[in-house]
């Protein structure tokens, strides 16, 4: 019941944006520049990428249980991935100028936030049974930090002098916010569930149990997911989605495959209607 194809998930993961749209919650330029219709294509062509690289496994990324054995440690190689985009972000956001106003700084904030929980994650919370691969951690740097500078680029060139004014409406922000505390929530409580599953020296894979993994594989990255929806919605230009969009077809990517490499680890798992990545839905 839970082994759904790709386009369920995909499907159902952009379903809020359009609503977001269709409710005046998203943003759209009314004419759109070369920069506008080259953001659409680059995020367009990431999104496509992640469906063939990570679903069809062209080119998958490896890391933890689809990874082999590397040569940078686990530690060092995560906080090297989750601390680059937030440099990054940083360092486009003063190129344009370290622009002070409320929005700015909020999805400034916001951005920096999620990247800085979980590089505390990699240090306070995570456990690892093996060391990375240098290579992964050059692609996992660079892949976000692309989504780093395309986000802080558009969110201050693509959304005009008037954006100041997307603060104006206090339930789309508000709204926004609890979505996005709920996804870090979800995320934090999900890795601290898988870093208390192994006893101390013991590297033997545990099934998962306790909070959302009776529903689904990855609540951990459901959770996320749920982080980047909200920070759309309170950025609300588009270019406030051009991370969530090719994330939901990156994790529900890995949340297939995931599914499938439990089925053939353990006879009994995933139980009977247990799905990937959204409650009984994919």
């Amino acid at each position: 019941m839970g082994d759904r194809p790709f386009i369920v998930g995909f499907s159902f993961g952009i379903l809020p944006v359009i609503l977001a749209y269709f409710k005046g919650w998203l943003w759209f330029p009314a004419e759109l520049t070369w920069e506008n219709q080259g953001f659409l294509i680059l995020c367009a062509i990431v999104t496509f990428s992640n469906y063939l690289n990570e679903y069809l496994q062209w080119y998958p990324l490896q890391y933890s249980k689809f990874a082999p054995e590397g040569g940078c440690p686990a530690r060092v190689g995560w906080f090297i991935m989750y601390s680059t985009p937030a440099l990054a972000y940083v360092i486009v956001w003063n190129y344009l100028g370290a622009p002070t106003s409320s929005y700015d700084l909020l999805m400034l904030g916001l951005y920096c936030t999620h990247f800085t929980k979980r590089c505390l994650e990699v240090l306070f919370v995570h456990k690892y049974s093996k060391d990375c691969l240098f290579l992964t951690v050059i692609e996992i740097a660079s892949f976000y930090s692309l989504g780093a500078v395309v986000t802080a680029y558009s969110l201050h060139r693509l959304s005009g002098p008037d954006r100041n004014s997307f603060l104006d409406d206090e339930l789309r922000v508000k709204v926004g916010l609890c979505i996005w505390v709920t996804g870090q929530l979800i995320n934090l409580v999900h890795h601290y569930i898988l870093s208390t599953l192994r006893s101390p020296g013991s590297y033997k894979y545990i099934v998962p149990t306790g909070g959302l993994f009776g529903l689904i594989v990855c609540p951990q990255y459901c959770g996320e997911l749920t982080s980047w929806l909200g920070f759309g919605l309170i950025g609300y230009s588009f270019g406030a989605f051009v991370n969530y969009v090719p994330m939901v077809a990156y994790l529900c990517a890995r949340a297939h495959h995931t599914y499938r490499w439990y089925g053939t680890k353990f006879d009994d798992y995933p139980g009977k209607g247990t799905m990937k990545l959204w409650p009984w839905v994919y």
